[in-house]
């Protein structure tokens, strides 16, 4: 990934601070066939925002502010912080359903945009699980429409790069508010420390945020390391302040033990992709994959069993949960470590997870189909074909001359391919 986009340019790049001026660089660079790429900010693992084919970057942090908040629905402009869209919120009251775990400096459009999930996930679900209610976005034409999409219909935005139209308004969900302590749970044993937090993240304790690493991975959190012992796989964990007794009762029921968060780095700076830069700074060579395991809680504590035995020490098994409904999903963001540096040591890999009944993405794909998020992707180019009729919207990152279904050509050479 990093090889295929090194040699990335753009012609310009302009930053509008407000709809009317976002508004007319849409209509100008329409007028002139420039190609768009819109820009926020936030963490980006798949070069999401790098332009393939130079044009102009429009960054839209200056579009931002929050908007209305209502009873379970905030409205915010594109380069509004995530962070600020929380503190409205509270404000009333309220909390972000789910928001990223970069929510300081993230943008609401990057973040559905390019994101999942986050935290709030372990309690309210991904982005998927109708956490964004609705937006509105700009078709590149010369005389720019205003789109609407609500519920079910927004789903061709999410994690689809920008490539779909040019967000102007985004309503999220909101849910009642929390007061949350942040605290460590420590495990001897993998298993043990896996099979209870799949039962946490299902009961009544009410967690924001449920995030597994084992021993291994757990020690490469440098700055939090000192709250464990060597050897101790944990859990980080946001638990509703009113609960923190009940959690720890059941830890100690378990046979674990709850850790107070005495450092001063804050937890959001630990889960989701964190880890995986945490592992790069521990071992440079490092590579990531991300998967889904089974519902089921007796099928997924066997395959992190089966992963484990098989990939000990190479496949460092890093959890979070999401919980839709009634509904408990483990999700791996896991890093490798030592893993042969060959394509047939990673297709292997895969294959062996595929065949436990695991679900796994491609985490080193800029483009869309290959990432693995989106499934009906025939819905999404429709889309993207009405509202970007010129395909001037981040082009080479959807699209079936970009489409390749085994997941594996290298960045390289669809790099090549693009800019031919």
């Amino acid at each position: 990934m990093e090889n295929a986009l090194a040699d990335t340019t753009v012609d310009a790049v302009v930053r509008p601070q407000s709809v009317e001026e976002l508004t007319a660089c849409v209509a100008e660079a329409a007028r002139l066939r420039v190609p768009l790429t819109l820009r926020g900010a936030g963490t980006g693992n798949y070069g999401q925002s790098l332009p393939l084919r130079s044009g102009v970057v429009v960054d839209v942090r200056g579009v931002a502010g929050v908007l209305d908040v209502t009873a379970g629905r905030i409205s915010v402009l594109p380069g509004t912080v995530m962070k600020d869209a929380e503190d409205a919120a509270r404000a009333t009251g309220q909390e972000l359903a789910v928001m990223p775990s970069t929510y300081r400096i993230s943008t609401a459009s990057g973040f559905i945009s390019g994101g999942s999930g986050g935290i709030g996930a372990a309690a309210n679900g991904d982005l998927w699980g109708d956490n964004v209610l609705a937006v509105e976005m700009l078709s590149v034409e010369e005389e720019p429409r205003l789109v609407r999409l609500e519920g079910d219909d927004v789903r061709p935005v999410l994690h689809t790069y920008g490539t779909i139209g040019v967000l102007t308004r985004i309503e999220l969900r909101l849910v009642p508010a929390h007061d949350y302590t942040p605290v460590v749970v420590a495990f001897r044993d993998f298993a043990t420390l896996t099979g209870f937090a799949h039962d946490l993240v299902s009961g009544d304790i009410h967690v924001r945020l449920c995030s597994v690493h084992e021993a291994v991975g757990a020690a490469m959190l440098a700055p939090i390391s000192s709250l464990y012992e060597p050897g101790e796989d944990v859990a980080l964990v946001l638990v509703d302040s009113g609960q923190l007794d009940a959690l720890r009762a059941a830890v100690e029921a378990a046979g674990g033990r709850t850790v107070e968060w005495t450092v001063k780095p804050h937890i959001s700076q630990f889960p989701f992709s964190h880890t995986i830069l945490w592992a790069r700074k521990a071992v440079p060579d490092s590579s990531w994959l991300q998967c889904e395991y089974a519902s089921d809680r007796t099928e997924f504590l066997a395959q992190v069993a089966e992963v484990r035995e098989r990939y000990a020490g190479i496949f460092l098994q890093h959890v979070e949960f999401a919980r839709t409904g009634e509904r408990t999903r483990p999700l791996g963001i896991t890093p490798l470590v030592g893993l042969a540096d060959h394509e047939d040591a990673l297709e292997e890999l895969l294959g062996f997870c595929r065949a436990l009944g695991m679900t796994v993405l491609n985490p080193h794909s800029y483009v869309v189909e290959e990432g693995g998020y989106v499934g009906d992707t025939s819905q999404v180019v429709a889309l993207k074909e009405t509202c970007d009729p010129y395909g001037l919207l981040n082009p080479g990152k959807l699209g079936d001359s970009f489409f390749t279904s085994r997941g594996l050509t290298p960045p390289s050479a669809r790099a090549a391919t693009a800019r031919r």
